[in-house]
């Protein structure tokens, strides 16, 4: 977990050593890692942690942190449930194949499967991959939303 504390949105420099957020993000994981000592601290919770951090306290990123890992698809996931993970990866892929469907087929032909590239999407919520701002977006869309 420490050493993902200064890789946390690396070009923000809020969550690197000394930043004004690093204490912060280290207390609301370990109070989580804690709090639920059979995931403990699992990559890609340090993104969320650090999405929420950005957005309120230390004590309401907690809260909302161990909310949202408890919903079904957080929890299967960060579980390592292979069954939950193949059951989210298909529902993916059956969904680009409906709305994207070019995207698929060139998905496809360049032998690209979703369990490539879907988990770390999954596990930070988008925010790892995709520019802050577009990110924050992703999860206005999944707060309002809820999971599909």
């Amino acid at each position: 977990m420490y050493k993902d504390l200064p890789r946390t949105f690396s070009s923000l420099m809020f969550f690197h050593n000394g930043g004004p957020l690093q204490e912060s993000l280290k207390i609301v994981l370990s109070s989580y890692a804690v709090y639920r000592p059979d995931l403990g601290y699992v990559q890609g919770m340090n993104y969320l942690a650090a999405m929420l951090l950005l957005n309120v306290d230390e004590f309401d990123a907690f809260v909302m942190m161990a909310n949202l890992l408890h919903t079904q698809h957080f929890l299967g996931f960060f579980r390592m449930d292979m069954e939950e993970i193949k059951k989210g990866t298909g529902v993916f892929e059956q969904l680009l194949k409906m709305q994207a469907p070019k995207v698929f087929a060139n998905f496809r032909k360049h032998n690209l499967v979703p369990d490539m590239y879907l988990l770390d999407w999954l596990f930070t919520l988008f925010s790892r991959k995709l520019p802050i701002d577009i990110a924050s977006r992703v999860w206005d869309s999944y707060l309002l939303e809820g999971e599909v």
